[in-house]
């Protein structure tokens, strides 16, 4: 508490300088909101309140004409229901309703004429969804924009003001899709994936997650949107036309937006659009005649489309496309660098895009293509036949979207970066929004894939390698007086940790840090190494008498490694991603994160010459299980399992 108080008058300036005084004025007077954990909700509050008055500004300005098309069929009441909400929530200058009744007993069409102010069209034989949607199109107005609805749907306010003006955020967006909600408030659909446990099916995303779920309140791209209730854009339809009445029950507003995407235009889920769904929890999941024919019909058209794609050359090598967001100096580059390099190696078409440019740290010897924004990076690769790798979570997204009709997305998770936005809560559900599960996932630790399984998708565990030629005993004597760290002022590398233990040590050695901030040799008394090469490194971990690394988290924390290798005795705190490699005793100290357990871990390396030899030997035989070539060999096969066809059983287990 005494270090958050003390903080303010530098956290103040950097508020007005960065966010502004509207900014500033919110955060003083919500600061005390913090102590009893009510600012969190107040802000999200605000926001969603802003947000609303933004939407409705917007759509008294700009908004269109749409018709609503609504299937219904059998007993009336609940159409009635929700027709009369329906009707409470819109403009009936700007919109029409048309209620499509698919072959009901004539009393209950009877019954629906009663309905004051919508339009009936009444069949005389049961066609299915499909065909009474296309029917409801038939009867709007050639300029209206449509909304399919189903019957047993609930409006929010709002609603469609939401959708309208998220379609049009964009001139590529062709559908558009809400949040629905179950009657108990939980999350029925955010959006359409393939049902990992049953691919010849699929499922919602955030399904039976609470309404708030953070990461359910990202817009954001999707396969498909439920035929519950889409927005449909009367550009597109005129493109593609109307649904394919082939589908007698089932699968054809999946089939309407793979149509859209392979037409150019793309899915879009808005959460700021709320619809309750009337459909059980606990329906039935029973495969009658239609379901089967419908599931069938799909998979015929579109299982190739979905499950072979081609991501080879003519003569069999493997095509790969690695995205960053920039090529700096870092360890995570580092890795995808060298999958890069020893892919292409090994005969592979590799390239990496980027918004950087060609690392002039790293020999990076594949084709580099650079871009100004990720938007020009995505439509790029959107042509590409390929394996498209994300590195990052903000690649994500855009890495996801060029995979949606040609080649096949990837996730290289290196952290779970959630970590590096602290209370930032927008910040955190982005990023774990961006775990979608139809990414085919790798990660470099047993840590991050644990979370990964928490988030409902599996990983393939590949962690980084180390040049056993690069980093290695130089054959000569270390000082006996020297501590090597990585000098960063990044907060997860909790420096200050690494300072306060090294000014605790009596007789003190001299401390050397290496990195990119040379300032921070200065600040602390300390020789500083700026932007060492590689054999430099080397040669500093030689010298050394001992490597100390005190992050609060990495993803993997690939220096300790690097000096084990160099045969440099390591002490280290639990960063999560160093649990996989670093075994306390055996091959390092690996010790709590205080100044006095760090400070004497580091003493007892200094002064005890067989714990000193210990730890190098142990090190040593870690080192050599990390070599590169066993590395490349995994990320090979599973980038080479990921390129054959996912389902090639999907149409035949559905026949």
């Amino acid at each position: 508490m005494s270090r958050r108080i003390r903080g303010l008058p530098r956290r103040a300036y950097l508020t007005l300088r960065h966010h502004g005084a509207r900014e500033f004025l919110y955060r003083l007077v919500t600061f005390p909101l913090r102590f009893v954990g009510l600012e969190r909700g107040l802000r999200a509050r605000l926001l969603e309140r802003a947000e609303a008055r933004r939407v409705r500004a917007w759509y008294a300005r700009e908004g269109r004409p749409v018709t609503i098309v609504i299937p219904t069929y059998g007993a009336p009441d609940v159409t009635i229901r929700a027709v009369r909400r329906l009707q409470r929530t819109v403009d009936p200058a700007r919109v029409r309703i048309v209620l499509v009744d698919d072959g009901s007993a004539p009393e209950h069409q009877a019954r629906l004429r009663s309905i004051p102010g919508v339009e009936l069209d009444l069949a005389d034989r049961n066609a299915g969804f499909a065909a009474s949607v296309n029917r409801g199109i038939a009867r709007s107005d050639a300029r209206d924009d449509i909304v399919v609805l189903n019957n047993d749907v609930i409006a929010h306010p709002h609603w469609l003001e939401s959708l309208q003006r998220a379609a049009y955020l964009d001139d590529r967006l062709g559908i558009v899709g809400p949040k629905l909600l179950y009657p108990d408030g939980r999350i029925q659909s955010a959006g359409t994936h393939r049902n990992l446990g049953a691919p010849e099916w699929f499922d919602h995303r955030y399904r039976f997650k609470p309404a708030d779920h953070g990461p359910a309140n990202v817009r954001d791209a999707a396969l498909a949107m439920t035929g519950a209730c889409m927005y449909l854009k009367r550009s597109l339809i005129d493109e593609i036309g109307t649904f394919d009445e082939d589908f007698r029950m089932g699968f054809e507003d999946v089939d309407y937006c793979l149509r859209a995407w392979e037409s150019g235009h793309e899915v879009l889920y808005e959460p700021g659009a709320r619809l309750t769904h009337l459909e059980s929890v606990t329906r039935g999941m029973e495969v009658g005649e239609r379901e089967r024919s419908s599931l069938n019909h799909f998979w015929a058209k579109w299982g190739t489309w979905l499950d072979a794609r081609n991501v080879r050359t003519p003569d069999g090598a493997l095509r790969v496309v690695y995205v960053t967001e920039d090529t700096g100096v870092g360890g995570g580059h580092r890795d995808v660098f060298e999958h890069l390099n020893r892919l292409q190696a090994r005969g592979h078409s590799v390239s990496l895009y980027t918004l950087g440019g060609e690392p002039d740290w790293f020999p990076l010897e594949v084709p580099v293509r650079s871009f100004a924004t990720y938007e020009e990076l995505a439509a790029s690769l959107a042509s590409v036949e390929a394996l498209k790798v994300a590195t990052w979570w903000r690649t994500a997204p855009f890495v996801w979207r060029a995979a949606a009709t040609r080649g096949i997305p990837v996730y290289f998770v290196q952290d779970i970066e959630t970590s590096y936005y602290g209370d930032d809560e927008e910040m955190r559900n982005r990023v774990l929004a961006s775990y979608r599960q139809e990414f085919r996932y790798m990660t470099i630790s047993s840590w991050n894939q644990d979370r990964l399984a928490e988030l409902g998708v599996e990983a393939e565990l590949i962690p980084p390698g180390i040049d056993l030629e690069l980093f290695r005993p130089l054959g000569r004597p270390a000082r006996d007086d020297v501590l090597l760290a990585l000098g960063r002022s990044n907060p997860l590398k909790n420096l200050p940790l690494t300072i306060e233990s090294w000014r605790r040590l009596q007789p003190r050695p001299e401390l050397w840090m290496f990195g990119i901030e040379p300032e921070l040799g200065e600040r602390y008394g300390a020789r500083y190494i700026e932007a060492p090469s590689d054999e430099q490194v080397n040669e500093l971990f030689n010298d050394a008498s001992a490597f100390v690394q005190t992050s609060r988290h990495e993803g993997f924390c690939l220096p300790p490694l690097e000096a084990m290798a160099a045969g440099t005795p390591v002490v280290c705190t639990d960063a999560h991603g160093n649990r996989d490699f670093c075994r306390d005793g055996e091959n390092c100290l690996m010790v709590e994160a205080r100044p006095e357990a760090v400070s004497a871990g580091i003493a007892r390396v200094l002064g005890e010459p067989g714990l000193r030899e210990r730890l190098i030997a142990g090190g040593a035989t870690t080192a050599r299980e990390y070599a590169w070539e066993r590395r490349i060999d995994e990320v090979e096969a599973f980038l080479s399992r990921v390129a054959e066809p996912a389902y090639s059983s999907s149409a035949s287990r559905g026949a």
